[in-house]
């Protein structure tokens, strides 16, 4: 059986042991239309952004260039100017993973993963819950989201730097099974950068920043742990 995997993994040559992301001031994303000769502008970035190891969130409105930023720094598509950096092994993962709806997620992890990074896998899904015997088809929106974290997780398990792009990962999750994805994310910060897109509707994380698109432009927010949420919510046009 054939696991059609949607999460596009991207080596880059490293020169630091730090994992970073550096968006230049000037980088615009968007779309081109090439036939027409149009381009779709939807966010500048007027000061340099960068983002270390840690968690950082990505926030905007939906339609306003989260999905696209996240794919701009993956290399899927283009920018429309400028070019950003990542030292890294870049994952993106997108909440519409798919696989093979006959497999069980046991199978799934023992197809990509061998010795420590199977034990993890096997073990961040008895911890959030995750009941690997059942078929990938059967698993309800929320379970197939677990299947996707934990894919991500275990391939940053000494693996080197590590830039991880989440796309929504807890729209599906319930307050019980994001508290513990929140847990192990904190226990493996060191060597991974997070990028996290979430909705403005999402219930506080803690971050080191947080990244904005707001009037088109892409902005970086220092965070003391914690967000003043319906401050940041209230600034999102």
């Amino acid at each position: 059986m054939v696991i059609l995997l949607y999460v596009i993994i991207l080596n880059i040559l490293m020169k630091s042991s730090d994992p970073s992301i550096h968006i230049p001031e000037g980088l615009s994303i968007g779309y081109s239309d090439r036939l027409h000769r149009k381009q779709t502008h939807l966010a500048v970035a007027e000061t340099p952004i960068d983002l270390g190891d840690g968690r950082h969130l990505l926030l905007a409105r939906n339609g306003r260039g989260k999905t696209t930023l996240l794919k701009t720094i993956a290399g899927l598509i283009p920018s429309l100017s400028g070019k950003i950096h990542c030292h890294g092994t870049v994952q993106f993962v997108d909440e519409d993973l798919r696989f093979d709806t006959e497999l069980k997620p046991r199978q799934i992890f023992a197809a990509l993963f061998k010795n420590g990074q199977r034990r993890f896998a096997l073990d961040m899904a008895e911890r959030i819950e995750l009941d690997v015997e059942k078929a990938y088809g059967k698993l309800s929106k929320g379970n197939r989201q677990k299947v996707g974290l934990i894919i991500a997780e275990a391939r940053t398990h000494h693996n080197g730097p590590q830039v991880l792009l989440l796309d929504e990962p807890f729209s599906g999750l319930d307050f019980a099974a994001r508290d513990k994805v929140d847990a192990i994310w904190r226990e493996n910060e060191s060597g991974i950068v997070r990028l996290v897109c979430v909705h403005p509707d999402e219930p506080t994380l803690k971050a080191d920043s947080a990244v904005t698109i707001r009037e088109g432009r892409l902005e970086q927010l220092e965070v003391n742990g914690t967000l003043d949420w319906m401050e940041t919510r209230l600034s999102l046009n």
